[in-house]
């Protein structure tokens, strides 16, 4: 089986279980940040696991603040890293359905959060909206859910110049959603996939956004309706994906180089699911890798159960055999009966 199931530590140890926290990688390290649980609880406490160590274990940080910056608990939310700086964006209060607006960084060397201050015009405040490293300086934000509509805007933040601008897309727009997947698959092209639309339909179609031109090129029914969903890109031919950096490996794909989007867990309108779907991110052909869990899966602890509204990321990870392999690592998530707090990597190399 492709799963590395990590072990549960203690419960002082570790995140308590939660859904709707966000969740990105700089090199070897995963960090977590928010989420709520079910009552609904939400958080502000930001953890670190270290996949490159022989025995992975969860550090809690406590980072400093930038004078004026104050990190609010939220879920929904997007941690989308540009080199060694994490932007956090727009997220809600679960209890009072508060939206964010607003943009922090978090520099990852000082392990410092700062406000992103901008001039100009800004996004409506959102969450579950999905965002990505848009030609390796810039954040890319589609969609999400906003005070009185489902949105399908785009919107472009400039961390160097300190703006934030609203791009018309051409082309045929697919619908409006939130809690869809949106995985960059080159430096400028983002693979979009499911959500759930304004009228409650969860979606099941993928489409390419070419935001060096900002057109939608193309858009694809699939098999699979899913909603709070995780979609992580990684190479279609991985076998010299040991490099150092997850970033650095997707900033040089260069055009003649392919990725995929693996997709994981997610409610696809009947069950919460725990299938892995490969996405090319050329095409826009669909493979089910690996059906939802069985009975016998589950009793084994081979692999995680199915979950929604869970954290993924590409990572670096260091095996049971102390190999270095590429893995999409998953963390948390939403069962209809627990909120999950377990850790576990789908091995994409040997």
């Amino acid at each position: 089986m492709p799963w590395i199931i990590l072990p549960m530590p203690d419960g002082s140890l570790a995140p308590r279980g939660r859904g709707g926290h966000c969740m990105s990688s700089v090199g070897s390290k995963l960090i977590v940040f928010g989420g709520s649980d079910r009552a609904p609880l939400s958080y502000d406490d930001l953890w670190v696991l270290d996949t490159a160590e022989e025995h992975m274990h969860w550090t809690r940080m406590t980072p400093l603040s930038a004078p004026g910056c104050q990190i609010l608990p939220r879920s929904g939310a997007t941690l989308t890293a540009i080199g060694d700086l994490l932007y956090l964006y727009g997220g809600q209060e679960p209890l009072t359905e508060f939206r964010f607006g607003d943009t922090k960084v978090l520099d990852t060397r000082t392990w410092t959060w700062s406000n992103v201050e901008v001039q100009g015009p800004v996004p409506p405040p959102r969450h579950s909206h999905a965002a990505g490293m848009l030609a390796e300086q810039c954040l890319l934000v589609y969609g999400g859910s906003g005070y009185s509509d489902t949105l399908s805007d785009v919107w472009v933040l400039n961390p160097q110049q300190r703006c934030w601008r609203q791009v018309l897309v051409t082309g045929i727009s697919p619908p409006g959603r939130e809690m869809h997947s949106a995985t960059m698959v080159g430096p400028t092209t983002m693979l979009v996939f499911g959500g759930r639309a304004g009228d409650g339909r969860v979606l099941s179609d993928a489409a390419l956004l070419e935001a060096a031109d900002m057109r939608w090129s193309v858009i694809e029914p699939t098999p699979f309706s899913r909603c709070a969903h995780t979609g992580v890109a990684v190479p279609s031919s991985p076998a010299s994906s040991t490099s150092s950096s997850i970033q650095g490996e997707q900033q040089q794909q260069g055009p003649s180089r392919s990725m995929d989007v693996l997709i994981y867990g997610g409610f696809s309108g009947d069950a919460v699911e725990g299938d892995v779907i490969k996405i090319d991110g050329k095409t826009l052909d669909v493979e089910l890798l690996q059906r939802s869990p069985r009975e016998a899966d589950k009793i084994a602890g081979t692999v995680p159960p199915a979950r929604f509204a869970h954290g993924a990321a590409p990572v670096l990870c260091r095996t049971p055999q102390g190999h270095q392999s590429l893995a999409m690592a998953i963390f948390g998530g939403v069962t209809p009966a627990e909120d999950m707090r377990d850790v576990a990597f789908w091995i994409i190399n040997n």
